[in-house]
């Protein structure tokens, strides 16, 4: 953390201290008075026995009004910073891609390019728009589940080809080749939930784990039945998430401070939606590393049917298991609740 930043954050811890430790001492030196002048005690007991009482209360109310305040102002300071650090962010995430296609636009201008520059001139073009739609995308459904504005439009789900269309959307966005996203969730496997929704989920961690992963890219999603809640699993072997932030990663505007992180282009805003929405579909999020460099497994459970229709969604084979990986038992993890 940089020093501004502990600087903003200490003097109001420091104020507090010193206000709880005044009247710490106040109650102190009262009680030391009344007990080295016993007559004064007692005249006190006999003809101000309320206001005895109210001393030491208004002392303490005083000290949790002052402990609360301090709580309540570092935290506006942490989302403050937080939200610096966004608009920090936002700026480059905007600048990138306008600047790209300024760019091409300009080259585009020229008249001695050849029909195979041109074209790659427009697919460069087309996958700057792309990253300035998703992104918006991002604000845009934070806001949403800010304001609770949701509208879910449920319908039956087929969980494969979904994984299917959202891993299509990220291998071409990357550009990577098409065997670094392996589907290993079994065919027929549906599920009554918000298709847009759970496509956005899918989406946001599939985008994550190659985003966070050095070339060889490897990302697995998996699926598997337990009762009637459907499990997913999101692996990759990239660069990890330390232990330490396990816990934080789904909050609004946090990235983990590491420079393997902020090389790369983000906002904190992606798991924090993946997060919001898998709860309004009625499921749980965690993350699960082993700490740095050894990769990462977002896991999230849903309902399977809608409720009170528990034949609205049919299973698939291999109901229990991990289809693809025989014997497969998952780590007990640390959840987080990013």
């Amino acid at each position: 953390m940089a020093t501004g930043q502990l600087r903003s954050i200490s003097t109001p811890i420091l104020l507090t201290v010193v206000g709880v430790l005044l009247c710490i001492g106040l109650l102190v030196g009262w009680t030391l008075v009344i007990a080295d002048n016993i007559e004064l005690g007692e005249s006190l007991a006999r003809s101000n026995r309320w206001l005895l009482l109210a001393g030491p209360l208004s002392f303490f109310t005083i000290m949790t009004v002052l402990v609360i305040f301090c709580f309540r102002l570092v935290r506006d300071v942490l989302e403050h910073q937080r939200q610096s650090r966004f608009i920090d962010s936002v700026t480059h995430e905007l600048r990138s891609p306008l600047a790209s296609l300024r760019l091409c636009l300009d080259t585009l201008r020229r008249r001695d390019l050849s029909p195979e520059q041109r074209a790659e001139l427009l697919e460069m073009m087309a996958d700057d728009v792309n990253r300035l739609s998703g992104f918006i995308d991002d604000i845009l459904e934070a806001s949403r589940l800010e304001s609770g504005s949701a509208g879910a439009a449920m319908m039956e789900v087929d969980l494969r080809a979904l994984v299917d269309r959202a891993a299509d959307r990220v291998l071409r966005r990357y550009r990577v080749d098409p065997d670094s996203i392996v589907n290993e969730v079994p065919p027929g496997l549906r599920l009554f939930t918000d298709e847009t929704a759970l496509e956005t989920v899918l989406k946001n961690l599939m985008d994550n784990a190659v985003k966070y992963s050095d070339p060889p890219v490897h990302v697995v999603v998996r699926a598997r039945l337990e009762g009637r809640r459907v499990h997913v699993e999101v692996e990759d072997r990239g660069i990890g998430i330390p232990r330490a932030h396990l816990k934080r990663v789904f909050d609004r505007f946090f990235r983990v401070p590491a420079v393997q992180v902020h090389k790369r282009q983000g906002t904190g805003l992606g798991l924090y939606v993946v997060s919001s929405l898998v709860r309004e579909l009625g499921g749980r999020l965690d993350a699960r590393s082993p700490g740095r460099d050894q990769g990462t497994t977002m896991h999230f459970t849903l309902p399977v049917t809608r409720p009170g229709n528990p034949r609205s969604a049919a299973p698939a084979e291999g109901d229990g298991a991990f289809c693809g990986v025989a014997g497969h038992d998952p780590d007990p993890a640390t959840e987080a609740h990013r």
